[in-house]
């Protein structure tokens, strides 16, 4: 059976951006063997995640306000050649302080993909459609994650995590030429989906975009503190903490992405009981917290299954929240924002959570220790909580 160009559109979309997170995980990935490859400290090898992170949720927002000006059909292509370029470059280096300069430019073309992928979405599918759209997309970085961590235990196991940035160098090269091939065939008819009407409304509407972005803002920095966090520094935390071999830790720490998976589907679930997308993701954090408190009470407690339990059900509710925030709040109100700019705004703020993550809590555990690190994540999430709240009742009672 044939698929309509709609659905084409998404897998395709769904592609794209799966392809993108094993190029720019790729580092993290193996970030315990980098750092004893090159011999360097956990705040060294966080600040290369640092330098991606930051000119990363930069770009977002810069492209965010800009995306609509761009040719999406090259613009996309060139982003995930010169990312495909970023990853074999990088294992083929010898100085370790040249790799966060080449993280820093894999950041600013992965930047722009979010963006501009939804600003099309935005723009050729219709209501029906959307739904679709927002539960396919939100498998992207689970889906992605899964793999590149996958890959890297396999890598690991046989004692050569280099194959990882070779694989993603050449499957970025891959999706960029099927992006480029179809492109053109998938969105010429489709793009008349949007019509007159829904543009009128959108531009009048983006004064709004300001309360929202205001509103989520917490949200999305903390969001991302917690869920980079343990994407990347699990294997370290398993390692320090239960002695487990490098292999067997990143083999682990796919029950992260596993579980994440299942993230777009809860958010969905939830948001049919929860229509207020503020108080969603405080329900969804709240939860999260109780996980979080589960490992930090059992901290000194040779309890490998709760922790990895806890962390796992901890990544599918923060990639709830990050599905409500960068997906589903921006294709659903389409009709009254610039979908584009408002997933790409919010989704730079998720990454300047993302900045704090990495070199933050690499650089808690040089000083303290991986316990203390556990606990700075349990306090963020009281704290958004907390916040959300009081967001809630404001927001509540001037009804915006």
């Amino acid at each position: 059976m044939k698929l309509n160009k709609s659905v084409q559109l998404i897998i395709l979309c769904w592609l794209v951006y799966t392809s993108s997170y094993i190029g720019r995980l790729s580092y993290n990935a193996n970030i315990v063997q980098i750092r004893e490859y090159f011999n360097v400290s956990y705040s060294e090898t966080g600040l290369v995640s640092t330098f991606f992170f930051f000119i990363y949720g930069f770009g977002q927002i810069v492209n965010g306000l800009l995306c609509k000006k761009y040719n999406i059909k090259y613009t996309i292509f060139t982003c995930l050649i010169i990312s495909s370029l970023m990853n074999f470059f990088l294992i083929n280096i010898n100085d370790f302080n040249l790799i966060k300069y080449l993280w820093l430019i894999n950041g600013a073309s992965m930047s722009i993909l979010w963006t501009s992928l939804i600003r099309i979405l935005s723009e050729c599918l219709d209501k029906k459609d959307i739904n679709k759209a927002v539960i396919v997309m939100g498998t992207t970085v689970a889906t992605g994650t899964f793999f590149v961590y996958g890959l890297s235990s396999i890598f690991n196991y046989i004692n050569n995590f280099k194959l990882i940035f070779y694989v993603a160098s050449i499957l970025l090269i891959i999706v960029a030429l099927i992006w480029i091939c179809r492109f053109d065939y998938l969105v010429k008819d489709l793009k008349e989906v949007i019509n007159k009407e829904e543009k009128e409304i959108r531009k009048v509407n983006n004064k709004g975009i300001i309360i929202i972005i205001l509103t989520f803002s917490v949200f999305a920095i903390s969001n991302n503190f917690i869920k980079d966090g343990l994407t990347n520094w699990t294997p370290s935390i398993l390692d320090s903490i239960y002695h487990i071999e490098n292999w067997l830790s990143i083999l682990l720490t796919l029950a992260l992405p596993l579980f994440a998976i299942f993230g777009t589907a809860l958010a969905t679930l939830f948001h049919k009981k929860i229509k207020d997308f503020n108080l969603l993701c405080v329900v969804l954090f709240l939860i999260s917290t109780l996980f979080l408190s589960l490992v930090v009470i059992l901290i000194n407690e040779d309890v490998l299954v709760i922790t990895l339990i806890s962390f796992a059900f901890t990544a599918c509710l923060m990639a709830s929240i990050n599905n409500v925030i960068t997906s589903m709040l921006p294709l659903y109100m389409k009709d009254k924002y610039n979908s584009g700019l408002l997933a790409g705004v919010l989704n730079g703020f998720c990454y300047i959570g993302s900045t704090f993550s990495t070199y933050g809590l690499g650089l808690i555990a040089d000083k303290y220790n991986w316990n203390v690190v556990l606990y700075t994540l349990l306090i963020v999430s009281i704290v958004v909580i907390v916040v959300g709240l009081i967001n809630f009742k404001i927001n509540k009672k001037i009804k915006y």
